[in-house]
């Protein structure tokens, strides 16, 4: 069977979904905990990924041809287990889609527009990313490809504009930092990457995507980690890690103090318009795993490829009943900054690597053991 797109097109998902994430907690929790030292977080990250990325192309060899993450799953830990799995996984998603939206809106109003009203956000991005998942999955991961070089052309401007007014002494020398707490600063680059990385998996039907896999995906992680270090080393060296740590988007503040060729100023307006695409992208990737960990926990066979919109068969109806969940969870969310400090930095990020180092691991250990058995 030839796959409907390539590794490149899924490591852009990946990378262009991170984006979202990376800037409410990058480097906002690293400053917090490690000060200055903190912008070193996401190298330190980068060996514990690929010890990741090699485990999970491990568990996505045992798939069958034909078979998604989240079929070999099924038919590794058998009904039951299978159905915790992937059920856990659906409420998770349910729950962090539902977050994405609330914290999405919060992020353009507190920057651009402090008078806004959230709900308009919401129902947008809803409807976007229900129709993205009602479609053919290549369409999204096109978008990502589509996106991607947009995104990245904006963040190496910003990062070469910040890094002219950086200073040294703020993130030299690191002993001026808390190295000792380094490895806990990395955590924000570890879970957001492990869990996409888990979530894409679910993409990856077609067998010729596994090939070299764990190689590929470590070589990609160098320069991903190697740009957000130098991003947090921009925030901290023009603002400084005690103001970092106040700030509840860094990446945005960093960027209100920019000036391109001491004319332009006040960039960060279009610069945070245009981060509607990663919060589209991470919203519809996440609504599609979901609803697809959920028919096969109803007992379906999710189709991937080109499928009616409006066609709700074969337990499609599980989509728009996903992003009806999505929206009840956005709506009971009380977003204020306390609030959103607490979802964004412990609920979250806990929760997710509740699944991707505690569920999957124990369900590709279960499944070695029921396949020898």
């Amino acid at each position: 069977m030839k796959p409907d797109f390539d590794r490149r097109q899924l490591m852009t998902l990946i990378f262009v979904s991170s984006l979202a994430p990376a800037v409410r907690l990058i480097p906002k929790f690293n400053t917090q905990t490690a000060g200055s030292a903190s912008w070193v977080a996401p190298i330190v990250a980068l060996p514990f990924l690929v010890l990741y990325v090699w485990f999970l192309s491990a568990f996505l060899a045992e798939r069958r041809s034909g078979e998604s993450f989240g079929e070999m799953i099924m038919r590794t830990n058998g009904r039951a287990f299978g159905s915790v799995v992937l059920g856990g996984t659906a409420a998770f998603l349910i729950f962090y889609c539902g977050f994405i939206l609330r914290s999405g809106a919060e992020r353009f109003i507190c920057t651009i527009y402090p008078a806004g009203n959230a709900w308009p956000f919401v129902i947008v991005m809803l409807a976007l990313g229900l129709i993205a998942a009602l479609g053919p999955r290549r369409a999204l991961l096109r978008s990502a490809r589509i996106f991607s070089p947009i995104l990245v052309v904006v963040l190496v401007l910003v990062l070469l504009f910040a890094l002219t007014n950086i200073d040294f002494n703020l993130i030299l020398p690191l002993s001026k930092g808390e190295p000792d707490k380094l490895g806990l600063a990395a955590i924000p680059m570890f879970e957001i990457y492990a869990g996409i990385f888990v979530y894409s998996a679910f993409f990856e039907r077609p067998r010729q995507l596994a090939r070299r896999r764990a190689k590929a995906y470590s070589l990609w992680l160098v320069p991903v980690c190697l740009l957000f270090a130098l991003l947090c080393a921009a925030a901290i060296g023009n603002y400084g890690s005690e103001m970092i740590s106040r700030f509840n988007y860094p990446f945005f503040a960093m960027i209100q103090n920019i000036t391109v060729f001491k004319t332009i100023e006040r960039i960060e307006a279009p610069v945070v318009a245009l981060w509607v695409l990663p919060d589209f992208i991470i919203f519809a990737m996440m609504l599609i795993v979901a609803s697809h960990c959920l028919r096969l926990v109803f007992g379906y066979v999710p189709d991937t490829g080109d499928t009616v919109m409006h066609d709700m068969s074969n337990g499609r109806w599980l989509i728009p009943t996903s992003a009806a969940l999505m929206l009840v969870v956005a709506a009971l969310l009380d977003m204020d900054s306390d609030n959103l400090n607490f979802y964004s930095h412990l609920v979250v990020p806990a929760a997710n690597l509740a699944i991707s180092c505690v569920l999957i691991p124990t369900s590709y250990v279960i499944g070695k053991l029921r396949t020898k058995g």
